[in-house]
């Protein structure tokens, strides 16, 4: 883990010192010197120095936007990740720019004066920066000018074009820059799960147990591959209470590849050979799919466990504040993504989490002819062909069975995936934000 951050660090913070945004107007020389010595710091591994000159940044301009991305920088170095993450949450309120719009200061004039960047990386020779016998005396010693770094910027109010150098001028974007703010929420993310992996956890999954039962499995007002309603039979077994959660899996399997990270949010992006091997590492295995629906039920034959209408309290799914075309606008979970397992009530086993948040792998193949439920055993389906599970469906004479169900719903798709019959598949190996699993046992 140590090692991806660092280096993910070492590329933003490169970028960052390259493109200087948001500098300070009202005290431009100290604070440039003093950014200046905090940079040099940063670069040369002098990191105690370096916090010491950006926290006097900030003391003097508290919006400084590059002084507090630098500052973050610096308290990873330090191994401070919990100042890291406040700075880096700090960073992520501020608005986003819209566009190329900008601020510039030109050198001994403080009105600013509306403009759009151009370009940001103009390399030209800048002799105005150069005193005459300073000029003469590179003449004379043969030492050529070497070009600097400039702002191409369109004025707005004069409609003139014109280059500045950034030696002298200085700009200022209305918000953070879109692409500026994705690697910030990706550093946000790596910082999150190293604090996850420098506490001492030891994984434990919570397991329910669910009696014996029958129940009618599957949905006439669902989709066609939910027929035919048939009765099943469950034997007694064991569920996990909660969805897997980060701290645990991370802890068994050294890795999180969720994007919304969490320690108590569900694991998300894992295949299902991923989730099937952390189970087994805890002494585990998958739920069949007959085993899953039996207990997201919950003894129940509705739509949901809890009835047959949507409010938002019941779980997470793509509410009004998701950003996928299928959301539902007038209902509101409070989560914009994952939330933290338990977050909504259990059903009436006593299960959280069994519509919404994460889909959930279960261990059955899709059955490639549509018609498993017409042919599945009452007592016990296996689902079709589970022989091939030993062989993750590369088998011989098995090269059409790549797909495995996940059940449930998640908190990027719509209210009808979290409905108890709701069936859905997808290539063993994907890893999607909205895919996670919990863990049975006989």
């Amino acid at each position: 883990m140590a090692k991806p951050l660092q280096s993910f660090v070492i590329f933003v913070l490169f970028q960052f010192l390259f493109f200087s945004i948001f500098v300070n107007s009202s005290q431009p020389n100290e604070n440039s010197r003093l950014m200046k010595l905090g940079n040099k710091a940063l670069v040369t591994g002098e990191y105690k120095a370096a916090e010491d000159f950006f926290k006097k940044v900030l003391e003097v301009d508290p919006g400084n936007f590059l002084a507090t991305r630098n500052l973050a920088t610096v308290k990873i170095k330090l191994n401070k990740l919990n100042e890291a993450l406040s700075l880096l949450n700090d960073l992520l309120k501020l608005p986003v720019a819209k566009g190329r719009d900008i601020l510039v200061y030109l050198d001994g004039d403080p009105k600013p004066h509306s403009a759009e960047l151009v370009d940001e990386t103009v390399m030209v020779i800048d002799k105005s920066a150069q005193q005459e016998n300073d000029e003469f005396s590179k003449f004379v010693k043969g030492d050529p000018a070497e070009p600097v770094p400039h702002y191409r910027v369109y004025f707005k109010k004069t409609g003139k074009m014109k280059l500045l150098s950034k030696n002298k001028n200085r700009i200022k974007y209305l918000g953070i820059p879109a692409a500026t703010r994705e690697k910030i929420m990706v550093l946000k993310s790596q910082v999150k799960k190293k604090l996850i992996s420098s506490t001492n956890v030891k994984p434990k999954e919570e397991m329910v147990s669910i009696k014996a039962g029958c129940f009618q499995m599957g949905s006439k007002g669902g989709d066609p591959d939910e027929l035919p309603v048939h009765e099943v039979c469950i034997s007694s077994f064991k569920l996990s209470k909660y969805e897997v959660r980060q701290k645990n899996y991370q802890a068994v399997m050294k890795v999180n590849p969720s994007e919304n990270v969490g320690a108590d949010h569900p694991v998300d992006s894992v295949s299902w050979l991923d989730a099937r091997d952390y189970c087994k590492k805890m002494g585990f295995r998958l739920p069949s799919e007959a085993e899953w629906e039996y207990a997201a039920r919950g003894g129940t034959q509705t739509e949901f466990y809890w009835g047959n209408k949507v409010t938002g309290k019941e779980g997470n799914f793509c509410d009004s504040t998701c950003e996928m075309n299928i959301r539902e606008p007038r209902v509101s979970d409070g989560f914009r993504h994952t939330a933290p397992i338990g977050s909504f009530p259990p059903n009436p086993f006593g299960l959280h989490d069994m519509s919404g948040n994460v889909s959930e792998w279960v261990q059955d193949w899709l059955d490639v002819e549509k018609n498993y439920y017409m042919v599945s055993p009452k007592k016990d389906p296996p689902g079709p062909r589970p022989e091939l599970d030993t062989c993750a469906g590369v088998c011989a004479g098995a090269a059409s069975i790549t797909h495995k169900i996940y059940r449930g719903g998640a908190w990027n798709q719509g209210v009808s995936e979290m409905r108890s019959a709701n069936r859905r598949e997808s290539h063993f190996q994907l890893q999607a934000a909205g895919n996670g699993f919990r863990c049975a046992s006989n």
